[in-house]
């Protein structure tokens, strides 16, 4: 303990009191923290059981702590120093509205998942014993890799064996793998500057980020969701890419989430697929259609890049669970991923058909209100003297998020998307409600 006890400023149950009195004050003896005992305490500071007593009488009679019949002293819910500190920060920001409704959110829906099912298959994978033993490979097990290859094949045209998908936990984790094999290339691209993340990666990796394709070797692209709004690239513009990059010796890097949702066609082959496998890598979760707490990912390198990447596996620890990797596996071969897939869009469709309903009963025909292309996503295109960049921030200062498109100046409506993922449908109307309020405020 940091007490002197040589000091003449204090009869020395003062001094004890002022040490525990600080420390309870300053938080750093939390709520509920137990005190040593009476006797503990006067064998560690060499004092009489009487003067630590009358200290801790003292402390209890202030509120700084209680007694407990039969257990001891414990210290109370008195606001601290720190908490004090909190308090009047907190003041400041009093102004600020919390968000109430959040219709960006990548979250999902409660009922999206059976959750019971997937206990069943982490259960069954628990159950062997051995293999639970032994780390996993730092490529991804085999087994998944093998239904992956079968899955993007077949599902997303996409040409591969399991020899070239690697698995990690979430695109983060297999960028880091990805950027020392690639480090001759200096300059990338993001199509899309949402992925923060993603470009933080590559800043840590000493990349430089432009914002001119022309002046870069590498292509961040989203084709399946070029951008917050849902659009997705055609074939036509994606075998221009292709082209284009061929031509300029340019890595694409495929980040295809979402791909699986759409209302009005099938998803379109993806960029890996269209180059027969070369020059471009391929990144995709099941995030989106599991949950986001699985954070399971997976990667598609070109020929091109597995001699360098065989050299240095071994030098990666797998990220992702063992045990979530193999019940994703038997979860796959069982067929239930296309179930999962129907399940998400006839729950996605029905929140989003009652959106609208909702949206087209608030705003009439002040409005253009529409579903998009992603199964997520309704539109609103509202006439009004704001762009829909300043309709969303006024719509944050009340508590609701939206997703928003830059207007032109002569506009005369306001474009912004509302996801309808993570909001119950029971909250909808009142979201709508006060959506309404804000623009009847202008």
């Amino acid at each position: 303990m940091n007490l002197d006890l040589h000091s003449n400023q204090s009869t020395r149950y003062l001094q004890v009191y002022d040490y525990y009195r600080e420390l309870i004050t300053t938080g750093r003896l939390m709520e509920g923290t137990k005190m040593p005992s009476i006797r503990c305490c006067a064998q560690q500071l060499g004092l009489s059981r009487t003067t630590i007593e009358t200290a801790y009488l003292c402390l209890a009679a202030d509120g700084y702590i209680i007694s407990r019949p039969q257990s001891g002293y414990y210290v109370t819910k008195r606001m601290t120093k720190t908490a004090l500190v909190n308090a009047s920060s907190c003041t400041t920001l009093s102004t600020d509205h919390s968000i109430q409704y959040n219709f960006t959110s990548n979250n999902v829906d409660a009922d999206s998942f059976d959750f019971s099912l997937w206990r069943r298959y982490i259960k069954s994978t628990l159950r062997q014993d051995g293999r639970m033993l032994t780390y996993g490979e730092p490529q991804g097990e085999y087994e998944l890799r093998e239904t992956l290859c079968h899955y993007v094949t077949n599902k997303r045209n996409a040409v591969c064996h399991p020899e070239n998908i690697v698995i990690g936990a979430g695109s983060q984790a297999l960028l880091n793998i990805l950027c020392p094999l690639i480090k001759s290339r200096k300059n990338v691209c993001f199509h899309d500057t949402y992925f923060a993340q993603g470009m933080a990666i590559f800043e840590d990796y000493d990349f430089t980020l432009v914002q001119d394709k022309e002046q870069a070797n590498i292509l961040y692209m989203t084709p399946s969701h070029m951008t917050t709004l849902g659009d997705v690239m055609n074939v036509r513009k994606r075998l221009s890419l292709l082209k284009e990059c061929s031509e300029h010796d340019r890595l694409i890097i495929e980040d295809d989430y979402d791909n699986e949702f759409r209302y009005f066609s099938k998803p379109i082959p993806c960029l890996q697929g269209l180059s027969g496998g070369e020059n471009v890598v391929y990144l995709s979760t099941f995030s989106k259609l599991l949950l986001p707490s699985i954070r399971l990912s997976f990667m598609i390198l070109p020929d091109s890049l597995l001699p360098l990447y065989a050299k240095k596996k071994a030098l990666y620890n797998q990220t992702a669970s063992k045990s979530e990797q193999l019940a994703l596996c038997q979860f796959l071969r069982d067929g239930h991923l296309d179930s999962q897939i129907r399940k998400l869009k006839r729950l996605y469709t029905n929140k989003a058909k009652y959106l609208s309903t909702l949206l087209e009963e608030a705003f009439g025909d002040r409005a253009e209100i529409f579903m998009g292309e992603s199964v997520f996503l309704v539109h609103l295109k509202l006439r009004c003297c704001l762009s829909g960049s300043e309709l969303h921030d006024r719509a944050k200062q009340k508590g609701l998020l939206v997703f928003h498109t830059p207007s032109h100046k002569d506009c005369s409506y306001a474009h912004i998307a509302l996801s309808c993922c993570e909001v119950p449908m029971e909250n909808f109307p009142n979201a709508v409600q006060l959506l309404k309020e804000i623009v009847a405020d202008l």
